[in-house]
């Protein structure tokens, strides 16, 4: 084994380690994840590029591509490290993906893209005395800024490659404190968005959000767990930047953070799937 590839083994291991000891406290990874995590390295079937390289943020995307014309979807997890269905799901993607690759186009998934707020299971991480407290959430940083703060970096690099692979399909993967249908007046609009497909209002999220809908809510009995759509994603966010730069179908996922988790996980799945089998790539 060469001193390159056992460097890469051996940050993820510790990678795993801190995830799960950082997240003591208010929450632990689950069982399949950190088993997902600790294959980093030996993902098979995937092309694997890191974003924001050696220094403390650096985090994998993994880029599944089919050889076949088709759709280039890129799926975002871990952009808020307090909202665990999202990136749990993302990783469960991830493996789904190793078994059972995209038959047309790709899917470029980044499980952990704020990897220091998961690990301080935060919305954010800090940033110097003084500056907007925002400049450490990812999903406030677009446009991103190559020189700027470490997640105005982080954004910098998600748009950079998904501008290199012609991404169509653009999904950040969220959860919220309230049902959006069972709301108290006295919530802001981020913490009611529970159970909502947020969209950019182009052409072509409509026409996904409107069938994404009718499929996941068909299956749901629970009229609160039922998902809403909520047009224009919130200013300066990952979904909102990719629908107005790149015009492209765009969408934040949000569960409702009080469910159990396997419930939140299997809807942030079953709605990943709902687009792959929308645009016949599964």
């Amino acid at each position: 084994m060469n001193s390159k590839r056992l460097l890469i083994i051996l940050l993820y291991f510790f990678l795993t380690e801190v995830l799960s000891f950082g997240c003591s406290t208010s929450y632990d990874l689950t069982q399949p994840a950190q088993k997902i995590i600790e294959r980093f390295p030996n993902i098979d079937k995937a092309i694997t590029v890191e974003l924001l390289k050696g220094s403390l943020y650096e985090t994998p995307a993994f880029i599944f591509d089919s050889g076949e014309p088709g759709e280039v979807v890129l799926i975002i997890g871990g952009t808020h490290g307090n909202e665990p269905a999202g990136y749990e799901a993302a990783l469960r993607q991830l493996e789904l993906l190793e078994k059972s690759p995209p038959q047309k186009g790709k899917v470029i998934i980044i499980p952990l893209a704020n990897r220091q707020s998961v690990i301080n299971y935060d919305r954010r991480i800090q940033v110097p005395e003084g500056e907007d407290i925002e400049r450490g959430n990812l999903n406030r940083c677009y446009p991103g800024d190559e020189n700027g703060l470490p997640m105005e970096k982080m954004a910098f690099e998600i748009e950079e490659l998904s501008k290199e692979h012609k991404v169509t399909i653009f999904i950040d993967q969220h959860e919220a404190k309230y049902f959006h249908l069972n709301t108290p007046k006295e919530s802001n609009r981020d913490q009611g968005l529970g159970q909502t497909i947020i969209y950019y209002p182009n052409e072509t999220s409509s026409w996904i959000v409107m069938n994404m809908i009718d499929e996941i809510n068909s299956s749901i009995s629970d009229s609160d767990e039922q998902f809403s759509s909520v047009e224009m994603p919130i200013p300066h966010s990952a979904a909102w930047w990719a629908g107005k730069h790149l015009d492209i179908a765009a969408f934040t996922f949000e569960t409702m953070r009080e469910m159990e988790l396997d419930k939140r996980i299997n809807f942030h799945l079953s709605l990943v799937r709902s687009v792959l089998e929308l645009n016949n790539m599964w």
